[in-house]
């Protein structure tokens, strides 16, 4: 009889006020490559409790071949509904960039996962613009989610690629 064993392991970094979650990882083999996410904002689910969107992003990178993955966040602060937003102000902070930059340096991919936010809430398009910024040193390994045709920039809650999504590589920054 076939017996499977799979030990995650599961980290996350808050400020010290708890109202920032910084990065959120979870490894489940480490000599497999590892991926730094970075999506829109935190949910107050971590660790052991997940929401939909780390269950799509687990499974679809588990399938992909990686052995974990750091995830990083536009916004960092904790329960914000971003359909919502009217300010910006405290939303995130300049730890928020140190630990996207920290992830960035150290993760074999780097998967730009903010899909079309930024383009639907102006207030937003600033900050996606400061993150792709930290990120040129790093332009070799940043990928963006696609469906494996014409749409690219998705969202993990893309229905298309909720099952399955594809990684290409982020030539133009600018093409976002």
């Amino acid at each position: 009889m076939p017996i499977e064993v799979a030990n995650l392991k599961l980290k996350s970094i808050f400020s010290d006020d708890s109202q920032h979650r910084y990065q959120m990882s979870k490894i489940w083999d480490k000599n497999l490559p590892q991926a730094n996410i970075i999506t829109i904002a935190p949910s107050e689910c971590h660790n052991v409790v997940s929401d939909l969107t780390t269950n799509i992003i687990t499974n679809n990178l588990h399938m992909l071949g990686f052995g974990g993955y750091t995830m990083t966040n536009l916004i960092s602060k904790i329960g914000v509904d971003v359909k919502k937003i009217k300010n910006t102000k405290d939303l995130w902070n300049n730890e928020t960039n140190k630990h996207i930059l920290s992830c960035a340096e150290t993760a074999d991919k780097i998967i730009v996962a903010w899909g079309s936010f930024a383009h639907t809430r102006k207030q937003f398009a600033e900050r996606e613009k400061q993150v792709l910024e930290l990120l040129k040193p790093y332009h070799d390994k940043v990928y963006q989610i696609t469906d494996g045709g014409e749409r690219k920039f998705l969202h993990p809650l893309t229905p298309i690629v909720r099952n399955g999504f594809f990684l290409e590589h982020m030539n133009d920054f600018c093409a976002i």
